[in-house]
């Protein structure tokens, strides 16, 4: 070994003096560069982490609100077929209960028209009955006063009178 030594002109001094001073300088860079350097890495990575969970998270939300979007639509949709259907039926059983109670005015107005028309000719009948006796009885007065006297004339009127009723 001492020949290697005399060899390579190594000095043990100086290999000792390097080699504190290579750990010193290790020590220096591993304290002041390189744990500060892992530190930011570190939190460098656990950020990019994060956000990369946050980013699945708003995805996934993105899709369930979609989904829920597209569910809504659909309700909405069925809703709306509903109650156009159900309006449909309502304005048909309207238009059904106008047409029955149009038909019901117009049947109590022909049942009114006829039972007016009813009292009107009992009416003129009886008017005409007024008029007819009447006459009957002025011809007969005539007749019969030439004929016969006043108690005749009166029973020959009630009986006429009788007969038209």
């Amino acid at each position: 070994m001492d020949e290697l030594i005399k060899t390579f002109h190594i000095d043990w001094k100086l290999l000792v003096a390097q080699i504190v001073n290579f750990g010193i300088v290790l020590f220096v860079l591993w304290r002041f560069a390189l744990k500060p350097l892992m530190k930011i890495m570190d939190k460098r990575t656990r950020e990019i982490e994060k956000s990369l969970d946050d980013a699945k998270k708003i995805e996934t939300n993105l899709m369930m609100s979609e989904r829920a979007r597209e569910e809504k639509i659909i309700e909405a949709k069925q809703s709306a077929v509903r109650i156009l259907t159900e309006a449909r039926e309502q304005a048909k059983d309207q238009g059904q209960n106008l047409i029955d109670s149009a038909k019901g005015e117009v049947q109590t107005i022909v049942a009114a028209a006829k039972e007016q028309m009813t009292r009107e000719k009992t009416k003129m009948l009886e008017e005409v009955k007024g008029e007819v006796s009447q006459l009957i009885v002025k011809a007969t007065e005539k007749v019969l006063v030439e004929v016969a006297d006043a108690k005749l004339d009166q029973q020959t009127i009630n009986k006429v009178l009788r007969d038209l009723d």
